[in-house]
């Protein structure tokens, strides 16, 4: 074997290997397909959600911190993981802007707690995914 053989046949294993481990972090950190959610659990998370809206009017640092509770808990049941470096961008965000919002100034306070309750909304809706399609009892298709 000649030296130039040598060196080509060294790139392309090295081309190869930079491939496989390219593609095998790409699949490890893609997104995991979310575990569908069955229609009594996710009402469960609907209602869970219209309280905390209601009480955030009186309430507003406690609506915040059970909007986390409760997207975290969406997450578990959904299959993703929950640890800190894990999380969506934008749960990770909503956390962060929560902790200043708390220790904010008075006068903005709630502002910026209503603000940071708008971006738990947001993941949530997310993570929550689309209603299911259901279909009328008897209905009938009309076929062209």
């Amino acid at each position: 074997m000649d030296v130039v053989t040598l060196i080509v046949d060294s790139v392309i294993v090295l081309w190869v290997v930079a491939v496989a481990v390219g593609i095998g972090r790409a699949i490890k950190g893609r997104p995991q397909r979310m575990a569908p959610l069955p229609e009594q659990t996710r009402n469960r998370f609907e209602v869970g959600w219209e309280r905390i809206s209601a009480r955030f009017l009186y309430e507003p640092q406690w609506a915040v911190g059970e909007a986390d509770s409760l997207v975290l808990s969406l997450l578990s049941v959904r299959g993703r993981p929950i640890d800190h470096s894990r999380l969506p961008r934008e749960l990770q965000q909503a956390r962060h802007d929560a902790a200043a919002a708390a220790n904010g100034r008075p006068r903005d306070k709630t502002e910026a707690m209503r603000q940071v309750l708008l971006q738990y909304r947001s993941v949530f809706e997310q993570m929550l995914g689309p209603k299911a399609r259901q279909t009328a009892v008897g209905a009938r298709r009309e076929v062209a």
